[in-house]
C-alpha cells in the first residue's frame, strides 16, 4: 500500500541527520477511512521535534503536489529552519511538491528527476461574484509562488510570470532546473520510483491520479457504493412479499431524507478535492452509515428520474385541482344566478312554499261565483275559499 505524504526515516544513531520522505500527494488521502492523514499541523510538529534532535534533514520529495493551503506552512517551516536542511527530488517535484523542493537551503536532484511549475489551480461554486472573488485568490497566490521563484533562481517576480505562470504545465529535467536556478546539485544517482516517460503529456489531474493509486487492487469505490445507496433509497417503494433479511449490526440502514444537491456539484467534476470528498463522505455517513459507501453521473441520473416521477404527480394533482376549480366555479355561478330571479329556497319543510315578493296573486272572482257562494251558505253546504 502507498505510504502516507510523509514518513521519517534513516535516523543516525549519532543524532547526525535524519531523513524525511514526501512522497504522494499533499496531504495523503485514506482511501479506506476516508479521512485526512498527517494534515500540515502534524507535519510541523514533527519536524519541530526533528530539529530539537538532529543537525541535518533530508527531506526527499516524489510528489505530484496538492493543496497549497498546507503546502505553504510546510515550505515556511523547512526554510526558516536554522538547521541543514537539504531537499531532493527523488523522481518527480510537481506543483505543491516543486515548491518544498526549492525551500531547502540546499536543493538536489536525481539525474532523472523531473521538476514541474504551473499557476494555482482551485475550483469554485456560487454566482458571478463569488468566482471572481476564487480567482482573486488565486491570483494571491500566484504572486507567492512568483516571489518564491523569484528568490530561489534570482530572476525577477515578471520574469517568473511571464516564463512559468502562463496558465501551463512547464517541464524542466534536472539539467534545465539547475540552468535556471531552481536546484544546486544533481547527484549521482537514478529515482527508482521515477515517473512514466509520458508524464510531460499528462493532465494534471492525470498526474494526481497517477500518484494515488494503491498497489493492490482496487476496491468498490467510495462513490459506486454510495450510488447503490441511493438507487435503492429513490426507487419505488414494493409490496414486501416476504420478511426482509435483519440488517448487519455493522451496518446503518438507508433513510429517506436525503439532499445530494451540493454533493452532487462536487461529484460533476473531473478532479474532486480531498477536502471536497471528506465533505461528500460525511453528508453520505448520515445517511448511509460509515461502511457504507458513491459515482457521480449515476447518481445525478437517479435524482433527475425520481424529480421526473414527482413532478408528473404534482402535474397530474394540479390538472385534477383545475378540473374542479372549473366545476365550483360552475356551481357559484348557477347559485347567483338561481339568487338573481328573487326566488326563496323552501324553508316549508313538506308544506306550500314560502311565497315569493311581488308575486302574491289576489284571488279575482266574478259575480256569479259570490252569488254562488252566497246560495251556498244559505243552504249550509260548505264553500270554496
Amino acid at each position: 500500500m502507498r505510504k502516507t505524504f510523509y514518513e521519517i526515516t534513516n535516523k543516525a544513531a549519532d543524532n547526525s541527520s535524519v531523513d524525511l520522505l514526501v512522497y504522494g500527494s499533499i496531504p495523503d488521502w485514506d482511501e479506506d477511512s476516508w479521512k485526512m492523514k498527517n494534515r500540515a499541523e502534524q507535519f510541523l510538529k514533527d519536524f519541530k521535534a526533528l530539529e530539537k534532535d538532529f543537525d541535518r534533514i533530508n527531506i526527499r520529495i516524489n510528489s505530484p503536489g496538492g493543496s497549497l493551503y498546507h503546502a505553504f506552512p510546510i515550505f515556511n517551516a523547512i526554510r526558516n529552519s536554522e538547521k541543514d536542511i537539504h531537499t531532493y527530488n527523488d523522481g518527480l517535484a510537481a506543483s505543491a511538491g516543486g515548491l518544498l523542493l526549492i525551500a531547502g537551503k540546499t536543493v538536489h536532484s536525481a539525474k532523472n528527476g523531473l521538476l514541474m511549475i504551473h499557476n494555482a489551480n482551485s475550483y469554485g461554486f456560487g454566482h458571478a461574484e463569488d468566482l471572481r472573488e476564487v480567482a482573486k485568490l488565486l491570483d494571491t497566490y500566484d504572486g507567492v509562488i512568483a516571489k518564491l521563484f523569484a528568490e530561489k533562481t534570482g530572476m525577477s517576480e515578471e520574469d517568473v510570470k511571464a516564463k512559468y505562470l502562463d496558465y501551463k504545465d512547464h517541464w524542466m529535467d534536472a539539467d534545465e532546473a539547475k540552468e535556471y536556478g531552481f536546484i544546486n546539485e544533481i547527484d549521482e544517482y537514478e529515482s527508482e520510483d521515477a515517473p512514466p516517460s509520458n508524464i510531460v503529456n499528462m493532465a494534471f489531474g492525470e498526474v494526481m491520479n497517477l500518484y494515488q493509486k494503491k498497489e493492490e487492487e482496487p476496491k468498490a469505490s467510495f462513490l459506486e457504493k454510495v450510488v447503490n445507496h441511493v438507487k435503492s433509497a429513490l426507487a419505488p417503494a414494493k409490496p414486501i412479499e416476504e420478511p426482509a433479511p435483519p440488517v448487519p449490526s455493522n451496518l446503518t440502514p438507508p433513510k429517506d431524507n436525503m439532499d445530494f444537491k451540493n454533493e452532487l456539484e462536487i461529484l460533476n467534476k473531473d478532479t474532486p478535492t480531498a477536502e471536497e470528498l471528506a465533505s461528500v463522505r460525511a453528508a453520505i455517513e448520515a445517511i448511509t452509515g460509515e461502511n457504507e459507501v458513491f459515482t457521480a453521473q449515476e447518481v445525478k441520473d437517479q435524482v433527475t428520474a425520481k424529480t421526473a416521477d414527482l413532478q408528473k404527480n404534482l402535474d397530474d394533482v394540479k390538472a385534477e385541482k383545475e378540473g374542479l376549480d372549473t366545476k365550483v366555479t360552475e356551481l357559484n355561478n348557477l347559485v347567483e344566478a338561481y339568487k338573481a330571479t328573487g326566488v326563496k329556497l323552501d324553508q316549508s319543510k313538506g308544506g306550500d312554499p314560502d311565497p315569493v315578493p311581488g308575486e302574491e296573486v289576489e284571488n279575482f272572482l266574478t259575480e256569479a261565483d259570490l252569488e254562488a257562494k252566497k246560495l251556498r251558505e244559505s243552504a249550509g253546504l260548505p264553500t270554496a275559499d
